[in-house]
């Protein structure tokens, strides 16, 4: 009994080392040294029969004192019924141990288990960039250098930003001018018809003013003018070029009509009227005018 759990070990024990001697696990860094936080490559070489499926590690595999940063693999190579894998990692450490080694498995999927081969060891020495440093020291005792000069920097402009922020108030002012460009409209041509008619006003009264003062056929023309020019802005009918027999037609208003009568009396008589009144209709027949603009505007 004791001869066959024997040669049952021997047994077991030759195919573990007949496994062992047909894969081969490398690895090696790169470079000898390595900085803080810097990155460091490292190779991993497997070679094993080519009828064998090995994996090698991913990102999920512990890399310690290592951080992985990423892998590149390259394709499997076969020769002689023999396979290459070769993978070269990318890793960094933030560890300050002056000697940090390194050894990676590579796994054979068998048919009812998965087997770990682990490769050699290799070393990488940490490169310090200072060579002492103190538990504590005060701010005053620290060799600093003091700079307070202006240093120019380059200003980036965001122009992906920029366009979102364009495109957004593009879209927001043309949904604004859809929903309410009416509105917004009325309001400016109600404003520029409001100050249109307080500028009449203001040069109106100011015309009847120096016809109080000193009344002359051609400054009683003028004032007639200045009502003209404004009502042919407020209606668009051509006042200036009308006579008072067209302006009764076209507006058929006798009070209109008869102030307009009395001051072309005045003017081609060259008669002094003995009021203004005549003036002070033309007015209030512009402000009606204007009135009813407003109205059909308000609510047109």
């Amino acid at each position: 009994m004791f001869n066959r759990v024997l040669i049952l070990l021997v047994f077991i024990c030759g195919s573990f080392i007949s496994l062992a001697q047909e894969i081969s696990i490398r690895g090696r860094f790169k470079s000898d040294s390595v900085k803080l936080g810097e990155p460091v490559e490292y190779y991993l070489i497997a070679t094993y029969p080519s009828q064998w499926q090995v994996l090698l590690p991913d990102s999920t595999f512990s890399f310690a004192p290592f951080d992985f940063q990423k892998k590149i693999y390259f394709h499997t190579k076969t020769k002689n019924n023999q396979s290459t894998d070769s993978v070269l990692y990318i890793l960094s450490t933030y560890e300050i141990d002056s000697i940090q080694t390194l050894k990676i498995p590579a796994f054979v999927a068998l048919p009812n288990d998965c087997t770990s081969y682990e490769s050699n060891v290799d070393t990488v020495f940490f490169k310090r960039l200072v060579s002492h440093v103190p538990d504590s020291v005060s701010a005053e005792q620290l060799p600093l250098k003091t700079n307070t000069a202006y240093n120019a920097v380059n200003w980036l402009f965001n122009y992906p930003v920029a366009s979102i922020i364009v495109g957004a108030l593009v879209f927001i002012s043309i949904l604004v001018w859809i929903i309410f460009g009416k509105k917004i409209k009325r309001h400016f041509v109600l404003k520029r018809l409001t100050k249109n008619h307080l500028a009449f006003a203001s040069d109106f009264d100011l015309s009847l003013e120096n016809l109080k003062s000193r009344f002359t056929p051609e400054s009683a023309e003028s004032s007639v003018l200045i009502w003209k020019k404004y009502m042919e802005a407020l209606v668009t009918r051509p006042y200036t070029k009308s006579t008072t027999r067209e302006l009764k037609e076209i507006e058929n208003n006798e009070t209109l009509t008869s102030a307009l009568r009395v001051i072309d009396r005045s003017i081609y008589g060259r008669i002094e009227p003995d009021t203004l009144d005549s003036f002070l209709n033309l007015k209030e027949f512009s402000q009606s005018q204007f009135n009813k603009k407003l109205e059909e505007l308000k609510h047109g």
